[in-house]
């Protein structure tokens, strides 16, 4: 089994398909039907020329039509992208305690 690795400036993220939209009304809009101008990945890897805290594993936000897609290990989809190409990074809100 071979590990795909990110070089220089690069960012490589799995495609994640499986994020979806909650109305305030509760209605649950999946992938497949929302038009959504960016895409969401799970982080695998980080080129040691990538200035901005990314660690694998994080959820990221970025450019859809950015970067190039790769299809590997069967059918998963990863996209190796460049730094600018992302736009955030996703995180858990954790409430505190009163």
């Amino acid at each position: 089994m071979k590990k795909l690795v990110a070089m220089n400036d690069h960012v490589i993220v799995e495609i994640l398909q499986e994020i979806e939209e909650i109305t305030d009304g509760g209605i649950v809009i999946p992938e497949t039907v929302a038009k959504r101008p960016q895409g969401y990945g799970k982080v695998i890897s980080v080129g040691s020329q990538v200035n901005i805290a990314l660690n694998v594993g994080d959820t990221i936000i970025f450019h859809k039509n950015g970067g190039m897609d790769i299809m590997l290990q069967g059918n998963k989809v990863f996209k190796v992208l460049k730094q600018p190409e992302i736009y955030g990074r996703l995180e858990d809100i954790r409430e505190e305690a009163s």
